[in-house]
């Protein structure tokens, strides 16, 4: 016997060619509505959300504020119930209000520090900004008003199993943990978005109804799942995550905390994006990302666009592809914020 006949790939492939349930087929309108909700029905229900209700307030409390120049940062403490405490962060111009707010998520970074541009010495301020990895700061230099959550797993919201300057991520304990519980890291990081979402709403100085969101990588990923489920998003702008599934988070080795048990019975990130129609959304793509591949992110962007075709608004939907790697690009999120972000 051929020693290879007992390796698993070929069942792996077998398994992913496996019609998927919730594909976008759509053909019509209407179809694509009933299409539309059932998708978002079965995202809640894998991120393990759909029996947990938002509150209608959120309690937050001012912990410190720093003068940055053209803006202010206000760091806060934002309840997520069950205990859990949120390092929220508000980068709000020296300009009259009211201002146009976009909620930012950082990726894999020891901290959202990073995207604050707050960085711990000059080497890594140069290598960091050199990917635009302070895309927080620069939206709020650019007179929006920046409301940035630490994602569970990094910076001060770690755990016990995270033992040194090296090991600062603590997304496969946490993963595994949520997981064990019948939850999803991912679907409490979703959790923390839409609290943070509905404090962002209360506040007096900013634009009503009216709510921009992106991130990169780790905080691309939150950002679309996040959007798929919450139409209070009005602008969507992921970048550096947008793929197949196959070619990226089982192509290519990943963080735990990507993987959501049961996605791929129902539905790709192409049909998982094409949810968001007609809302305005951006894919930007590094050209030379080798954990997001390009083809598959062409691939996948197909599918998005024909659900923006559909709704006959293919000028709201586009895939911007910089010539770098895994990396933020300003000018490609600015472009499209100031055109839609309105």
């Amino acid at each position: 016997m051929d020693p290879s006949e007992f390796q698993l790939q070929a069942h792996a492939d077998r398994l992913y060619r496996l019609p998927r349930h919730l594909s976008f087929r759509a053909t019509s309108i209407d179809a694509f509505t009933t299409w539309r909700a059932d998708l978002r029905v079965k995202v809640k229900e894998l991120l393990r959300l759909a029996d947990r209700e938002v509150p209608a307030t959120v309690h937050v409390e001012p912990l410190q504020v720093f003068e940055r120049g053209s803006y202010r940062e206000e760091k806060y403490a934002m309840d997520a119930g069950e205990g859990v405490k949120v390092p929220l962060y508000f980068l709000v111009p020296n300009a009259e209000p009211p201002y146009k707010p976009i909620l930012v998520f950082h990726g894999h970074n020891p901290s959202i520090q990073y995207i604050l541009g707050n960085y711990p010495d000059e080497a890594t301020e140069r290598q960091r900004l050199s990917a635009d990895n302070n895309y927080a700061q620069a939206l709020a230099r650019a007179g929006y008003l920046v409301c940035a959550v630490e994602q569970r797993g990094f910076g001060e919201r770690i755990t016990s199993q995270v033992r040194g300057p090296d090991d600062y991520s603590a997304c496969r304990h946490l993963s595994f943990s949520y997981l064990m519980q019948g939850r999803t890291l991912l679907g409490e990081r979703c959790w923390d978005g839409m609290l943070a979402l509905t404090y962002l709403e209360s506040r007096s100085d900013v634009i009503p109804g009216l709510v921009g969101c992106t991130g990169n990588s780790g905080g691309g990923t939150t950002t679309l799942w996040l959007s798929a489920i919450d139409d209070r998003i009005s602008v969507v702008v992921p970048s550096c995550y947008f793929c197949s599934f196959k070619d990226s988070i089982l192509g290519v080795d990943h963080c735990e905390c990507n993987y959501v048990p049961g996605t791929l019975e129902y539905f790709e990130m192409g049909d998982l994006a094409a949810a968001l129609a007609p809302r305005p959304f951006r894919v930007i793509a590094g050209q030379h990302d080798p954990i997001f591949p390009i083809a598959a992110v062409e691939e996948q962007f197909k599918i998005v666009k024909r659900a923006y075709d559909l709704l006959g608004v293919p000028d709201r939907c586009s895939l911007r592809v910089h010539p770098g790697g895994h990396a933020y690009n300003h000018r490609a999120s600015h472009r499209f914020f100031a055109v839609w972000l309105n």
